[in-house]
């Protein structure tokens, strides 16, 4: 079974899994889903290609890089503002598995002896995770739309932002 994710591939099925969850969360989420996939457009898909494009570099497995863990660290943020201020359950597990690849960041600066498949499974497996979970919370929540009708987005208001993005939602319904 795991010889299916271990090909050459893998990472145009996970982009293509990926946007396909996220025309469907802008198509059919509210604000959290919108804002979380929306964040792993920017952080993991356009932030490592223009990294790419300008330094030429891919994951360093010997040492940790500072860009990727400073990217990781930054959508770990976002996500834990989801987690902690949407009306749903599922941000949470997205925001865990982010501080997974986080500690990872921190065992490969602090650990010498590491193991470079070690650290690049902690960086990638949880990104698996990630979107599953996202896909399982899209579809429960336009399944609960759809039997119960609109409701919250979020758990507070958010106007401590001031004025909101529109694709953030708002917190009244």
């Amino acid at each position: 079974m795991f010889e299916l994710l271990d090909f050459d591939y893998r990472y145009l099925v996970q982009d293509f899994v990926f946007y396909g969850l996220f025309f469907a969360a802008l198509a059919w989420g509210a604000g959290p889903e919108r804002l979380i996939a929306t964040t792993w457009l920017v952080f993991f898909e356009i932030l490592p290609k223009l990294y790419r494009a300008v330094w030429s570099e891919g994951y360093q497995l010997e040492q940790v890089d500072l860009f990727y863990a400073a990217m990781d660290g930054i959508a770990a943020a976002v996500w834990i503002f989801v987690a902690l201020y949407a009306n749903r359950n599922y941000p949470l597990v997205i925001a865990a598995m982010q501080l997974l690849v986080m500690a990872a960041h921190l065992a490969r600066g602090l650990i010498e002896t590491i193991s470079p498949v070690a650290y690049a499974t902690m960086m990638i497996a949880p990104g698996w995770f990630q979107l599953l979970i996202l896909a399982t919370g899209l579809t429960r929540h336009v399944l609960r739309q759809r039997r119960y009708g609109p409701y919250r987005e979020w758990r507070l208001p958010i106007s401590f932002l001031g004025r909101a993005p529109s694709f953030l939602g708002s917190s009244k319904s």
